[in-house]
């Protein structure tokens, strides 16, 4: 199933409904994780044989600016994208570059503020926590 909003949004930006979009989103959400392009790919290709990765880029890509979707900040080559668009923070191994969600309240009303302040125009604010996931950490 698709985002309840998805097909609403979609046509109220007088956008098609298509099948690799719903697909697209529904991969993303049924995983619950933090994929790449390249890993909804791999999770969509069998069920839609001859989808593109740069199709599932662009997907996430609008999925992400409608708001049903999020990217997710994190060093590495590769976008990660989520189903959970909340505010919420991360952390990232050093290592294996495995992302998780950090189960903390940290407000960053006073981190946007102060970017306000200084003219910057932001649109949103995470905290990334870097080091070694326990699974590396006891290697």
């Amino acid at each position: 199933m698709a985002s309840p909003d998805l097909r609403q949004l979609l046509r109220d930006r007088g956008m098609r409904v298509t099948s690799q979009r719903l697909l697209i989103d529904r991969a993303l959400r049924d995983h619950g994780g933090h994929l790449t392009a390249e890993g909804v790919h791999e999770l969509v290709e069998p069920v839609l044989p001859g989808v593109t990765q740069q199709t599932v880029y662009s997907t996430l890509a609008l999925l992400s600016d409608l708001g049903v979707a999020r990217r997710v900040s994190a060093p590495g080559p590769s976008t990660r994208f989520e189903a959970r668009t909340d505010d919420h923070h991360h952390m990232v191994c050093d290592r294996c570059g495995a992302i998780e969600d950090l189960h903390v309240r940290v407000p960053v009303s006073r981190v946007l503020g102060a970017s306000r302040h200084s003219g910057f125009a932001p649109t949103s604010a995470s905290m990334t926590v870097l080091g070694l996931c326990a699974a590396c950490a006891t290697r």
